[in-house]
């Protein structure tokens, strides 16, 4: 590692790490552990398959604790600190579906893009970039490349994905910005979501061609079955939440879907569901920050149930924080 590579690191606040002694003794974890978790990565992983909302299934690859312990350390100590585009908006510290949303209100029109199977069109190349353009040496690089990939790609269960993702999508995001600025057109992406909005209908329909080109000179792909462009006629939809003039709310479809799980922590095949009743108060949570509307009729039809059902599980959920349930944690659900 050069001089000038140990400067560019620790101007950018990242753990100067020239050796795998370096490493092992930063990480406290033994070189020969280091070795094991990098050298033969694609061992420590469990496969398996969830279903999708579309009926398709998603694979997960979930890292085993001892390599899950280890991206979280490069996720904190490293990718946490480095910037990603100010186009992105999904899976950064602090930033919420609510952040992707507010650059769209007012728009007459709006055109949403998916990314076709986002984590795995990143290889493992493109993650060795990275690490090698922030300052680290090749041995390092490929360290942690190896490290953070799974079968020469991203794979969705590590904690360092979603990072690594964004960062790698840097010059698309640019890119596409540079184009739609200049048109009036604002443009916000979350994980592989990608919306564009302008006061005029026809300025995002004559930007589709050159949007898909510039995707596809970057290595991703667009799936078509879920491009979709909303005009003044039609509800304006960005990452799950609905736009209506100048406000964002979650819609009547999935107001009707957390109804349903309300009601349900009222029956009797329910009263051990905690996990249904975490999602519950993940919704309320989620709902507080984006729709005090909402919100306020939840609790209005949660107080009746409770009326009706004092010794349920729904009695378990309070106006406010909620209380006396373990392990409780704030969670968007959309």
């Amino acid at each position: 590692m050069s001089k000038t590579d140990s400067i560019k690191l620790s101007m950018l606040g990242l753990p100067v790490i020239k050796t795998v002694d370096d490493f092992s003794n930063i990480t406290h974890i033994s070189k020969y552990t280091i070795y094991q978790l990098s050298k033969h990565a694609d061992k420590y992983y469990k496969t398996y398959t969830i279903p999708k909302k579309s009926g398709k299934l998603r694979t997960i690859s979930q890292p085993n604790k001892k390599l899950k312990g280890l991206q979280s350390w490069i996720l904190v100590n490293i990718l946490n600190k480095l910037r990603v585009s100010s186009s992105c908006k999904g899976f950064e510290k602090g930033s919420s579906t609510a952040d992707n949303v507010k650059p769209h209100k007012g728009a007459t029109a709006i055109l949403t893009l998916d990314l076709k199977d986002f984590f795995l069109t990143i290889k493992r190349n493109q993650i060795y970039s990275i690490f090698k353009t922030i300052g680290y040496n090749t041995i390092i690089s490929a360290i942690l490349t190896k490290l953070c990939t799974f079968e020469g790609a991203l794979p969705q269960g590590s904690p360092c994905s979603p990072k690594l993702a964004n960062l790698s999508a840097w010059t698309l995001d640019i890119r596409i910005q540079g184009y739609v600025g200049k048109r009036g057109i604002t443009y916000t992406r979350y994980a592989d979501d990608m919306s564009f909005s302008a006061l005029s209908p026809s300025k995002i329909v004559k930007i589709i061609p050159m949007i898909t080109s510039i995707i596809t000179n970057e290595n991703f792909e667009v799936n078509p079955a879920k491009t979709r462009i909303a005009g003044p006629a039609r509800a304006k939809k960005v990452t799950g939440l609905i736009i209506t003039d100048d406000k964002y709310r979650i819609g009547k479809q999935k107001y009707k879907e957390l109804r349903s799980k309300i009601y349900h922590l009222t029956l009797p095949d329910e009263q051990a569901n905690i996990r249904l009743l975490h999602e519950v108060n993940g919704w309320l949570a989620y709902l507080n920050s984006i729709d005090k509307k909402r919100l306020h009729k939840a609790h209005e039809y949660i107080a009746e149930l409770v009326a009706k059902h004092p010794t349920t599980l729904i009695a378990r959920l309070h106006k406010g924080t909620p209380r006396g349930i373990p392990g409780y944690h704030r969670a968007a659900c959309l």
